[in-house]
């Protein structure tokens, strides 16, 4: 049902290219003209989320093959998006390719962007190990400390960067020195400045997004030999409605169920193919209320199938009901 959307489009792929350019070097134009206005800035900083986070998109999508009909282009844009992106493009590849491979599989934690124990998992760790889970499931580890951390630290050498070449890492990291190089040269201490808080909301707001994105009350896990790859997908990815302006923003990651579903679709037909299907999908759709109750979501419940609260352990009734 997928396959008739899971084709490049040159056309569009360049023209959203473009778009995605102007919001990005716009935004740092008027951020840096505009450095001390409020407003100014505010808009400014909502413009280079666009930008940054359609340009992961263009370069998650070259890195499946499915933004370009050609490997090369999709590999050129992919390795030159990564100034702005901040992720080595052969090591992100190699890692997001790990994740859709195993999506869903608790015993393949290593492989996703969020670590999820188990509740046994939890009853059964040492009080270092419940207060190291509950510090890394806190939101100012999830939501900032770690995300700033992993992105501008960790990526400049992410994992299994031995494996996909050191040469792709020391690229991406002259780009990048040489992109905010280039623009503190140019515009200066505004310049800068501006570029650092626009990146570090950029990157709170985005993995809040991937976060929402696997971790509602109703997603999916299983062990290894039991994961169902369909319903890892469809289940597994939630649909986040929140409107034309999240969707343009993002460059459709709101329907990461067909995403997950069928990677070879590219990012411009997602939204179209979530619309034409959606009627046999029943996608799980979260709204801003359920986008924000997705936070107290920290244990997977397996004799549940769904996720729980830290609260919920002291509650055993409410973790195992009475049938």
């Amino acid at each position: 049902m997928t396959r008739d959307y899971a084709s490049p489009d040159n056309r569009q792929a360049v023209f959203h290219l473009i778009v995605t350019f102007v919001c990005y070097f716009g935004a740092i134009i008027a951020g840096t003209l505009g450095w001390g206005n409020v407003l100014l800035t505010a808009v400014s900083v909502v413009a280079f989320m666009c930008g940054t986070m359609r340009m992961f998109g263009i370069q998650h999508d070259c890195g499946h093959g499915s933004y370009f009909t050609s490997r090369k282009a999709n590999d050129i844009v992919g390795v030159l998006s990564g100034a702005i992106t901040a992720n080595p493009y052969y090591a992100m590849q190699y890692n997001h390719n790990q994740h859709h491979a195993y999506i869903g599989n608790l015993d393949r934690m290593e492989n996703h962007e969020v670590l999820t124990w188990t509740v046994r998992q939890y009853q059964d760790a040492s009080i270092w190990g419940k207060l190291f889970y509950r510090t890394y499931r806190s939101l100012p580890s999830i939501f900032f400390i770690g995300p700033v951390f992993v992105i501008m630290v960790r990526y400049r050498f992410p994992k299994n960067a031995l494996k996909t070449g050191l040469v792709d890492v020391v690229v991406q990291n002259l780009m990048m020195a040489a992109l905010w190089g280039g623009a503190y040269l140019l515009g200066g201490w505004p310049a800068f400045a501006f570029m650092a808080l626009a990146m570090t909301v950029t990157i709170c707001v985005g993995v809040f997004m991937v976060y929402v994105g696997h971790n509602h009350e109703e997603t999916y896990w299983a062990s290894g030999p039991d994961v169902d790859f369909e319903e890892a997908s469809l289940r597994g990815s939630s649909v986040i409605d929140l409107g034309w302006f999240y969707d343009f923003m993002t460059f459709n990651f709101a329907y990461h169920d067909l995403h997950h579903l069928n990677s070879r679709i590219p990012a411009y037909k997602l939204k179209q193919c979530h619309i034409d299907l959606s009627d046999h999908l029943e996608p799980t759709r979260l709204t801003l209320i359920e986008v924000v109750k997705c936070i107290q979501w920290k244990l997977w419940d397996e004799e549940q199938g769904k996720m729980v609260r830290f609260s919920d352990l002291k509650q055993p009734g409410l973790l195992h009901p009475a049938e």
